[in-house]
């Protein structure tokens, strides 16, 4: 009876000490197949290409595994998201119970240009920033409000505003949507930001609320949903940090069964991948100025 690709990566898995399975050397195929796909993308000259071959690897002593810093490198973003849920649960949150807490997604223009995307990001987080301080002045409800979140990118062809995107999605993105496109699969760039938010006394609605009356005021652009309620909110924020951090490269992953090749069930799926100027234009941005995962992250802590 032939094993199955699974059950040979378990027992490989099972092998390898503690240290080194906490140090993700292995990688699952679908994931590997996402750290060759960059690569592939970005091309053998490309300054992180020799970065991102390396990662993974030990040093001459043995002692360090070197990473490549790249968050679309599944090993590099795996460790992080590691690192942020504990902060999460054990330093940010510490002590928070399900009903104070709350999940916000917030979309933002659309563009052609990645290079507009960083003054977005500044404004946004300035605006949420000036919101909750204002609040403080009048309401010590809102001493205790504080958020931790990190921008997320999708892209989308010009014509999906028309042809593929969700009702809701397109209330939300309708006047936003960059104009002209000189062709149908000219790529359009989403960011948005998912955040963990703890209210305290605040309700989600007034939450909201201040968002919307601050500039972000489209049908759908602003959602806060509750924590579920019948999790521990440990694992609501693990679960949550992880959806945040997820930086795929395929489109439609989310309802195809490519997820499962993800995790190395079924590696024979096709996956659809995004283009290779995207992938590497996506890679430039993330790595230039602050570079990497830091310019993704942004927080408001409580007023001390």
């Amino acid at each position: 009876m032939k094993a199955t690709i699974k059950e040979v990566q378990s027992a490989l898995i099972s092998e390898l000490t503690y240290w080194e399975r906490k140090r993700i050397r292995y990688l699952f195929p679908g994931m590997a197949e996402q750290r060759t796909r960059v690569m592939t993308a970005i091309g053998i000259q490309h300054s992180k290409y020799e970065r991102m071959e390396a990662c993974g690897t030990m040093d001459d002593n043995e002692n360090n595994m070197r990473l490549c810093g790249v968050p679309l490198c599944p090993r590099c973003f795996m460790l992080k998201r590691g690192k942020e849920t504990g902060k999460a649960i054990n330093k940010y949150f510490v002590g928070t119970t399900n009903k104070e807490m709350a999940f916000l997604t917030l979309l933002v223009a659309p563009t052609f240009d990645l290079s507009t995307v960083d003054p977005c990001m500044s404004s946004t987080e300035t605006s949420l920033r000036n919101m909750i301080r204002y609040k403080r002045k009048s309401d010590k409800r809102w001493h205790a409000v504080q958020y931790t979140g990190w921008w997320e990118m999708d892209r989308h062809d010009w014509q999906d505003i028309d042809v593929k995107l969700g009702r809701n999605k397109k209330l939300a993105l309708q006047g936003e949507w960059p104009q002209f496109g000189y062709r149908d699969d000219q790529t359009v760039w989403q960011p948005h930001l998912h955040a963990l938010v703890k209210l305290g006394e605040v309700p989600r609605e007034e939450f909201a609320l201040a968002i919307r009356t601050g500039g972000y005021d489209k049908p759908y652009q602003v959602n806060v949903k509750g924590f579920d309620q019948n999790r521990a909110v440990a694992d609501n924020i693990k679960t949550l940090v992880r959806y945040s951090m997820k930086f795929r490269i395929e489109t439609e992953y989310k309802w195809s069964d490519a997820q499962l090749a993800w995790n190395g069930t079924d590696i024979s799926l096709q996956r659809n991948w995004w283009r290779d100027d995207e992938i590497s234009a996506y890679v430039n941005w993330l790595m230039s100025q602050r570079g990497g995962f830091e310019r993704l992250k942004t927080r408001v802590g409580p007023k001390r």
